[in-house]
């Protein structure tokens, strides 16, 4: 918003007379002041409002919270007393989502002439170009008081006045459009009785608007729902002053003001006059909400002495209705019952939005700095303490973490060539997003997480460890929230070499799967990985390098090398990154975390095994044939040793296997150890799991 300061000081007389000092003062209460620039004399001011406040965006807002500060009164502009009485058109309203709707009517000698240089200074202070009288008197009132309005050729309204909701394949021509446009179904709607005469709260039409030749017009003024203003700009596609200024909250007390200011503008300076009685329809009471204020609470909050007399005669600056009460007739305390004026009914509900009011007025450095006072913390939470766990094994092997939005965008999610009945297809999506790539909550971390990663390759950093603790938010009906089920997740990203006595080898599976097992060291609840998984995300990773991570018989994660058609749709050509995800509610953080058994009174006896595997055969299959086939004494497999060699033109694994067989009291005799040994091989080589292995001598 582009304002001129010397209007400004028209509107509020006690500013100071230096620039420098009005910009500063205009920065101390929240509005700030982005750059300044000289114009004929005047000095004119860019704002940046507060997203939420919009009472802000005219002179009178920005004085009176000048006001709040400096003490003193708002000078309005000169309204036009306007009479209630019949409408000069029929007025229907068919919805509540209209607070209050006017319908003045006025005649003007000539449409084309313009307004005086003096009440225009502010309008073109404001970067807007002069176009007629009635046009720049409604930009004028708009800008002034905040209270958009809009003037109908009242020659092209058939009928009455209709303020309802679009029907479906209703049709409207925008000003500035090109043409006809199909309207949102349900967006609320001006109409006569044959077509549409402007979107409510957003933009009038072409059909209706006034022209040079007009003679007789109708004045609509009027307080629509702020939602439904803003559905219908962002779905047309149309951002105006107007609905600017409505999608935030527009002051239901105005629209009979505002009118009263455009006529005043076109009877004084167009020759204009108003006929008969201004027509109003709409159920809107000012609900006179109060809020009551403890001096105590107050003082307490900022560290200084408000007592309930300064407390209301700063609020009553900015318009806010207060009294005094007494909080207990035993021992009198006087607090303070304050009502919110209608034009702040949007922003403020409790007794800490006005502790905001109080240091605007008061002056955020005029107060004191204080630290809060100390108290011991509460214990961390199971799910704070399992985090802890886990974050500190990623850390210890050489991750870094990192931060990644919430949502994210259909281009980057179509990166993964994921197919349309795929479950990562399917989004919780932000409608009115004001950023194409921020329109879907993120279902999967892996697009952000290689986006990041991309981010280091192209500054040169190929060796790369990324991780995260985030949320991920999928589409299910059966969900609490009426929208989406949550799945708290952890996802690490490797890529590059690999740090420590492996330097030099390209980071693989094997670093996340002992990565994985010390997680599950650390919190007492041991993990296991099976290979392949039936995981959604498993469509993005390397079929054969892939896996599931378990905790008993419950997936919770899934780890593999993302595929190559992948990696190159993120531009990352030669690397071959490792991802791994687990879902952290899946977890278990065990009281106990040391709980070692005591060691047998004898070591157990000990044979091994040195099996030659075909290609695609696992060593895991062998270890799963020896301990299906064992006896229960049998109580630990594990591979120790891997050997790759040629044999017979070919390369082989010869993989050695150590059992060991619990022995506590000398019951088994080494023959028998050994006849069980022999067993175990003819089960393994005869075994349909591990087709083709072989006993190497």
């Amino acid at each position: 918003m582009r304002i001129s300061l010397a209007h400004l000081r028209r509107t509020c007389p006690g500013l100071p007379d230096d620039d420098a000092a009005v910009c500063h003062l205009l920065d101390d209460v929240g509005i700030e002041v982005k750059r300044t620039e000289a114009a004929d004399g005047d000095t004119c001011a860019t704002l940046e409002l507060l997203a939420n406040r919009g009472d802000h965006r005219c002179y009178v807002g920005v004085a009176r919270e000048l006001v709040g500060r400096l003490g003193g009164t708002v000078v309005s502009p000169d309204v036009l007393a306007l009479t209630t009485g019949p409408s000069p058109v029929r007025l229907r309203l068919e919805t509540d989502l209209c607070l209050l709707y006017t319908a003045t009517a006025l005649e003007i000698p000539d449409a084309s002439a313009g307004l005086p240089d003096g009440p225009l200074a502010p309008l073109i202070a404001a970067g807007l170009r002069p176009i007629s009288a009635p046009v720049d008197a409604t930009n004028l009132s708009n800008l002034e008081l905040g209270q958009p309005t809009h003037l109908f050729d009242a020659d092209t309204i058939v009928g009455g006045i209709t303020i309802r909701l679009a029907l479906a394949g209703e049709r409207a021509w925008p000003l500035f459009a090109a043409g006809p446009c199909d309207v949102p179904e349900g967006a609320l709607v001006i109409a006569d009785d044959e077509k549409i005469l402007a979107i409510a709260g957003v933009i009038g039409c072409e059909e209706s608007k006034v022209t040079d030749s007009t003679t007789r017009m109708i004045l609509e003024s009027a307080c629509f729902d702020p939602v439904s203003v803003r559905r219908a700009g962002r779905r047309l596609g149309v951002h105006t002053d107007s609905s600017a200024r409505f999608e935030r909250g527009s002051d239901p007390s105005l629209p009979l003001v505002g009118a009263g200011r455009v006529a005043h503008l076109l009877v004084a300076h167009a020759g204009a006059r108003v006929v008969g009685t201004t027509g109003a329809v709409g159920a809107w009471r000012d609900p006179a909400r109060m809020i009551t204020v403890d001096p105590r609470r107050v003082s307490a909050y900022f560290h200084r002495s408000f007592t309930a007399d300064e407390i209301a005669e700063r609020l009553s600056r900015t318009g806010f209705g207060t009294g005094l009460a007494a909080l207990d007739t035993h021992a009198p305390i006087d607090v303070v019952d304050v009502q919110v004026p209608p034009g702040r009914l949007w922003d403020v509900h409790h007794p800490q939005d006005l502790y905001e009011e109080l240091a605007r007025s008061v002056g955020y450095n005029a107060l004191p700095d204080a630290l809060p006072p100390g108290a011991r913390g509460v214990l961390p939470s199971p799910d704070q303490l399992r985090l802890e766990r886990v974050e500190e094994v990623v850390l210890g092997h050489g991750f870094y973490e990192v931060i990644t939005d919430g949502f994210h965008g259909r281009a980057l999610q179509a990166r993964l060539g994921l197919p349309a009945d795929s479950p990562l297809s399917r989004h919780v999506e932000c409608r009115n997003a004001l950023d194409s790539g921020f329109t879907l909550l993120k279902n999967c971390a892996l697009p952000q997480a290689l986006e990041a990663l991309a981010g280091n390759v192209r500054f040169g950093t190929h060796d790369a460890r990324l991780f995260e603790s985030t949320r991920t938010f999928h589409l299910d009906p059966a969900a609490d929230n009426g929208l989406c089920a949550e799945r708290w997740v952890l996802w690490a990203l490797a890529s590059g070499g690999t740090p420590g006595w492996r330097a030099g080898r390209p980071v693989d599976l094997w670093a996340l799967k002992g990565m994985v097992e010390e997680i599950g060291a650390a919190l007492a609840a041991p993990l296991s990985i099976s290979a392949g998984s039936q995981a959604p995300i498993a469509a993005c990773l390397h079929p054969l390098r892939v896996g599931t991570v378990w905790r008993g018989d419950q997936a919770v994660g899934t780890l593999g090398q993302v595929c190559e058609p992948v990696c190159r749709a993120f531009g990352l050509k030669a690397a071959r990154p490792v991802y791994l995800e687990l879902e952290l509610d899946g977890l278990e953080l065990r009281d106990r975390i040391l709980d070692y058994p005591l060691p047998p009174p004898r070591p157990p006896s000990v044979r091994s095994l040195a099996f030659t595997l075909p290609p695609r055969v696992e060593a895991g299959a062998v270890r799963v044939a020896l301990l299906a086939a064992g006896p229960e004494w049998l109580e630990h497999v594990a591979p120790v040793d891997v050997f790759e060699h040629q044999e017979g033109g070919r390369a082989v694994r010869t993989v050695t296997f150590e059992l060991h067989f619990r022995n506590d009291r000398s019951e088994h005799s080494a023959a028998e150890l050994n006849a069980t040994t022999a067993a175990l091989i003819d089960a393994v080589v005869a075994s349909e799991a591990a087709p083709g292995v072989t006993l190497r001598a």
